[in-house]
């Protein structure tokens, strides 16, 4: 009887670790978004600008014109001083390591980001603005772009 109780207790472990071997873990960037709190429907894909995952080469990338990439982008609509929310999506990433700023021309606007989540505010300044994204991660770095009109 101690015989079988060993060999059920073995088969046991050596069963569970085998579920361990065929897991695939995904270790791409993840994909960031801006979402309308006061209209959850208008959310909109950040494009990935400029990414350096050290984790895997094979997602590196490098845009040399930003701006006309932005512009490629689908416009997105907000309030002055509206409140805006940002996703990663596809990976756990620390939000509060997130840069946000707003260009337009050559005047950078840096925005703070609330620390109870992943929301920030847009300034009262109207106009159109290419927002970017930066995400520096243990696995690398990653930069998304997109194109927000502040009315």
């Amino acid at each position: 009887m101690k015989r079988f109780c060993t060999f059920l207790l073995g088969l046991f472990f050596v069963v569970s670790l085998a579920g361990c071997f065929g897991e695939e873990y995904d270790f791409s960037p993840p994909t960031a978004s801006l979402t309308n709190p006061d209209d959850i429907s208008q959310e909109e894909k950040l494009a990935e600008a400029n990414i350096d995952w050290t984790y895997d080469e094979k997602y590196n990338e490098e845009t040399d014109d930003i701006l006309s990439l932005a512009k490629k982008q689908n416009k997105m609509y907000f309030n002055s001083r509206q409140r805006v929310q940002f996703n990663l999506e596809d990976g756990h990433f620390d939000a509060k390591d997130v840069k946000i700023s707003l260009w337009q021309d050559e005047n950078k606007i840096d925005l703070a980001i609330d620390n109870a989540g992943q929301y920030f505010n847009l300034p009262k300044e109207k106009g159109e603005y290419m927002i970017v994204l930066d995400l520096p991660t243990d696995k690398g770095t990653a930069q998304y772009v997109g194109s927000i009109v502040i009315q």
